[in-house]
């Protein structure tokens, strides 16, 4: 039993290296891959994310915090999707019609879009909030005022 397992367990220490051998001469295209995009999304968009994210929670209104919350999230999401094919044109295998394709404008096609139907939730949110306060039937301005318990409380 002892012999079988020191006999795998080289043949998988020998798979390990030679798969190591192998990957050697791709190591530049590995560290493109899997470092740089990475790196990028982590140490600059994610924090970008987060502090946007905390001003919206802070100054925008209560219609407009939802909207632009999915519109920093879904921008970080489409941006760190293109940062890949930005990052290494032609790293993906062709795909048939799409290969040539400009990616950068592309994405920024998709945000434009993205922060158009952001303004339109927003805008419509706003004037919905701003109906409910004309009737009164607001639920921020009642909790506010101390009508409804607060979710915390209830």
């Amino acid at each position: 039993m002892k012999t079988t397992r020191g006999v795998l367990g080289l043949l998988g220490l020998a798979a390990l290296v030679w798969g190591l051998w192998m990957a050697y001469p791709m190591t530049k295209d590995i560290y493109q891959w899997f470092i740089g995009p990475p790196l990028l999304d982590d140490a600059i968009v994610l924090p970008v994310v987060g502090v946007l994210s905390l001003g919206v929670a802070r100054l925008a209104g209560t219609a407009w915090r939802w909207p632009l919350h999915f519109g920093i999230g879904a921008t970080a999401l489409i941006v760190y999707l293109a940062i890949t094919e930005a990052w290494r044109p032609y790293g993906f295998p062709p795909k048939p019609g799409l290969h040539d394709r400009d990616y950068v404008m592309d994405t920024l096609i998709t945000l434009v879009v993205l922060w158009a139907v952001v303004v339109i939730a927003g805008l419509l949110r706003a004037r919905a909030a701003r109906r409910r306060q004309d009737r009164g039937t607001d639920p921020d301005v009642e909790r506010q005022e101390g009508a409804l318990p607060d979710k915390a409380g209830a």
